[in-house]
This record gives C-alpha cells, sequence and structure tokens, in this order.
C-alpha cells in the first residue's frame, strides 16, 4: 500500500514538471505584432466621434547610404481609425492592420485641445484600463490637432514619438515647461481640489522647416481644459511643487551695465499649512542654490558684496515667477499646486467643511513666501576678462 503510495505521488510530480515545461500558452511572438510608439486623439467635427492615430514602428532594411529620419522611406506608420470611444476606435484597427496593436512600448499620447476642453476623464481611461500600458507613458495637448503633431518629420531620430520623447526629456532640464506622465496625470485627475496638468505641444514653422516644440502648460478644472501657463508662470508653478531641476535665472547686474545669467544647481520647497480662525496660511519655504554661469557687465561680480546682491536680486526673481503662476492660478480658480491636500492631511476635521468649497476658498488662502537663494560659485574666472582701462 506504501509501495502505491509513493508510486502515485512520483506519477503526480513528474507530470507536474513535464506541463511545467510547456512553455506560454498564449504568447505571441514579436514579428506577429504593431509595436505602437506614440498616440494621438482627436474629435471628428462632423460626427463628434474620437479619431485615434497609433504610430507604429515599421522595420525596415537599412539602405546604402541612407540616413535616420530624414530621408528614404519612412520607419513608422501613422494608422488612424475612429470610433465612439477610443476602445471602439482601437478595435476598428484591426480591419485595417496586419497585426494586433502592441502598447507596452508607448511613449507618448497627445490629447488635441477640443478633447483637452470636452473632457479628458472618458479618454484617458482606456489607458489606465488597457493592461499592456504603462504608467509612465508622457500626457501631453495639442494646441491643434494630435494628427498633425504625429506627421512631423523628425529632426534627429528615426520617428517622431522618439524625437518627441527626448524633447520632453530635455524640458526637465530647462524647467519651463511641465512634465506630467499617465500617473501623475490621473493622480491630480482623482483628487478632488487639486487641478490636473499637461504640457502643451504645437507645430512651428512652416513647409520641411516645421517642428515641433513644447511651451506653456495647460491646466485643468476636473478634467476640463480652463486656461494656460506660459513659460514665466510655469517654472513659478514648479518652484512651488519642487520640480525645478536646471535652468538659467538671468537679471541685471548690481551696478548696471549689463545682464547676469545665474545657472540653478539644486532647489526644493516645502508647503506647511496654517489655520488661524477662519484664515488658511499657506507657508511655502523655497530654497535654491546655482552659480555665476555668465556676465556682460564689465565689473568683478565675485566679491561678498556683489555675490549678495545677487543672491537677493535673484530672490526677488523667483518671488515674481512663484506669484504670477498664484496670481493666475487664482484668476482661474485653480488650484494647481496641491494646496488642498495639504490641508487635508495636517487638518483632516476642518478639511470637511472645506473640501466643498474649496474653488471659493483657494483664491483666498493667504500666501507667506521665504525664499533662501545662494550663490556658490562665481565661475571659473574671478574677474570678467575685460579689457584694462587706460
Amino acid at each position: 500500500m506504501i509501495h502505491r503510495i509513493g508510486l502515485l505521488i512520483k506519477i503526480v510530480v513528474c507530470s507536474s514538471l513535464i506541463l511545467s515545461t510547456t512553455g506560454c500558452w498564449n504568447r505571441t511572438e514579436v514579428d506577429e505584432l504593431s509595436v505602437v510608439m506614440a498616440v494621438g486623439l482627436d474629435k471628428q467635427e462632423h460626427s463628434g466621434d474620437v479619431q485615434f492615430t497609433a504610430q507604429i514602428f515599421k522595420p525596415t532594411e537599412k539602405k546604402e547610404g541612407g540616413t535616420g529620419g530624414g530621408g528614404g522611406d519612412r520607419s513608422y506608420w501613422n494608422l488612424k481609425s475612429t470610433g465612439d470611444t477610443v476602445y471602439s476606435a482601437v478595435q476598428g484597427t484591426d480591419h485595417k492592420a496586419p497585426r494586433k496593436l502592441y502598447f507596452a512600448h508607448n511613449q507618448i499620447v497627445i490629447f488635441s485641445r477640443n478633447i483637452a476642453q470636452e473632457g479628458m476623464q472618458k479618454q484617458i481611461d482606456f489607458f489606465m484600463q488597457q493592461h499592456q500600458n504603462r504608467l509612465n507613458v508622457w500626457i501631453l495637448v495639442a494646441q491643434g490637432r494630435a494628427d498633425e503633431i504625429l506627421e512631423i518629420q523628425p529632426q534627429l531620430e528615426k520617428m517622431p514619438a522618439l524625437d518627441i520623447a527626448d524633447l520632453i526629456e530635455t524640458q526637465v532640464e530647462a524647467s519651463q515647461s511641465s512634465v506630467v506622465n499617465l500617473k501623475q496625470f490621473s493622480t491630480r485627475l482623482m483628487s478632488k481640489t487639486t487641478s490636473p496638468i499637461a504640457p502643451f505641444i504645437e507645430v512651428s514653422g512652416k513647409g520641411k522647416k516645421r517642428t515641433v516644440l513644447i511651451s506653456g502648460t495647460a491646466v485643468f478644472k476636473k478634467d476640463k481644459l480652463a486656461g494656460q501657463l506660459n513659460k514665466t508662470e510655469t517654472r513659478g508653478l514648479l518652484w512651488v511643487i519642487g520640480e525645478v531641476k536646471r535652468g538659467i535665472i538671468e537679471m541685471d547686474c548690481p551696478g548696471g551695465g549689463g545682464k547676469a545669467s545665474l545657472n540653478i544647481i539644486r532647489a526644493d520647497s516645502k508647503i506647511v499649512p496654517e489655520i488661524k480662525g477662519n484664515k488658511i496660511i499657506m507657508k511655502i519655504q523655497l530654497n535654491e542654490e546655482g552659480i555665476l554661469g555668465s556676465q556682460l557687465c564689465p565689473e568683478n561680480l565675485s566679491t561678498p558684496e556683489k555675490i549678495a546682491a545677487l543672491e537677493q536680486s535673484k530672490a526677488d526673481a523667483i518671488r515674481s515667477e512663484v506669484m504670477a503662476a498664484v496670481n493666475k492660478a487664482r484668476k482661474l480658480r485653480a488650484d494647481i499646486f496641491g494646496f488642498g491636500d495639504a490641508v487635508h492631511r495636517k487638518y483632516p476635521k476642518q478639511w470637511i467643511r472645506l473640501e466643498s468649497k474649496w474653488d471659493k476658498v483657494f483664491p483666498d488662502i493667504e500666501l507667506v513666501l521665504t525664499i533662501d537663494a545662494k550663490i556658490r560659485r562665481a565661475g571659473w574666472t574671478m574677474k570678467p576678462p575685460v579689457p584694462a582701462k587706460e
């Protein structure tokens, strides 16, 4: 009896091992997929349907003397389909694409301005539900049509999707445009008070010289486009939410006679809300360090007095940018800074009565802004290379 039980156990174990070596039952080979690198969503003017544009990587044989994105056959295919929803439009590609769409390598999703004005929630839901989509895919809003953006010839890469993805990465260094992925946008969208934001992308130039640029920030109320921040206002927003990484601040030299450029090397922020009676006070501490990058004035800016003057001027410039963003947000009644979430975390009981009327409360918040701006170095040379006076 014991021998039979032992034999049965051995048979079960061996059968399990055999089954485990059969591989993936539902695998799909790479050459059976259409790899999507970018997605554009537009609204059809007459029908109101959603136009879905998928930029698909198209493998091509390398030709002798061929170049990247500029010459020869295009290495991508912009596949278009329409439907009542994004999902139905994607399903419609089954009749046009010889291979199944594969979204795991998607870099960007571009929403047209008219879709952003109508509402993003029902369009973005597809990308949240689709298991192949990554949460770090970049979100952008086109000033015009999204499909037009995806038709612009790339300058360096083989396809527009990669060119735009590289362009987004450089915005982190410039700190004059917001950079938002799917996770960040959806987190703000699910907040009851924090307004979503996304960078604007547009076509610049004419004819063969057309290119794309990222400029300004789209501001939403709930899921609908409400307004726009320019470059100055955008960096003011980034100062507050702690997303300034690099960049340049230009100002007049302390003694006049030219401009000085200060490079930002690090920055951080801290938001601390306080409630005193019926008044809400938002205390913001900004810390910034930089170096003197260049100067167009003849004076020596490396002296302690000049450094102190530059630091004060730099703090004033940062304050001006922050207040520009705050004033625009107050005008739009859009809490782009996350002040409401900060109050909720610190004062959960008081938040119960504030949450429903936050749009009215937000513009009247008292702001206490403290800025600590430092200059760590004056550059490689201690004095500017100007001719000696006679």
